[in-house]
């Protein structure tokens, strides 16, 4: 079940869904709530002898290699068909009865600019800023605005049951994003 804004508001009040800084209440709408943009950006580096990636393994040492550069500031020109790791201003936490799905915008999508390549799914406890994997399909490029724009949206829908604590996002060696302070864990 997707939680309507007076459930959101619930959750808000009663402490067990929390944001920080705090939300801006005018920010929840019939069933999401707008976030905003932070300000730490992350590319893949131009490199001339790296002219492609090979096969994909997806664990720590992907995010440690040196295919990243990072750049923090309150704008981002996002290039036409250029991608860039973001994350939103606000992070946030989820009790264990709650799952999220960050979607972009739908002003967003009518300019070009996905934000989420096929990530969506935010876990119950789950606790940091939430990383945006933003492209730009237009052939025009796009100032970023941290603090200021409001490319993304978070959806909550209610577990049939809560997660129990040693299930919980963060206990495995594997949950990797939690406590995420930065578009890549631990950089």
């Amino acid at each position: 079940m997707v939680l309507a804004k007076q459930e959101i508001i619930e959750y808000l009040d009663s402490g067990r869904l929390t944001f920080d800084p705090d939300i801006d209440r005018s920010n929840i709408e019939q069933v999401s709530i707008d976030l905003r943009l932070g300000r730490k950006f992350t590319i893949f580096k131009k490199s001339a002898d790296q002219n492609y990636l090979g096969a994909l393994q997806v664990d720590a040492s992907l995010f440690r290699a040196q295919l990243w550069e990072d750049f923090e500031g309150d704008t981002f020109v996002l290039d036409p068909r250029a991608f860039v790791l973001a994350q939103t201003f606000e992070k946030v936490t989820l009790p264990n009865d709650l799952v999220g799905l960050v979607e972009g915008r739908s002003s967003w999508a009518r300019t070009g600019v996905s934000v989420h390549v096929t990530a969506p799914k935010i876990d119950p406890t789950f606790s940091a800023v939430i990383a945006l994997e933003m492209t730009n399909l237009s052939p025009y490029p796009i100032m970023l605005r941290a603090g200021e724009d409001k490319p993304c949206q978070l959806m909550l829908l209610r577990t049939t049951s809560p997660i129990a604590d040693e299930d919980a996002y963060g206990t495995k060696k594997t949950h990797t994003f939690q406590g995420q302070t930065s578009p890549i864990p631990g950089r």
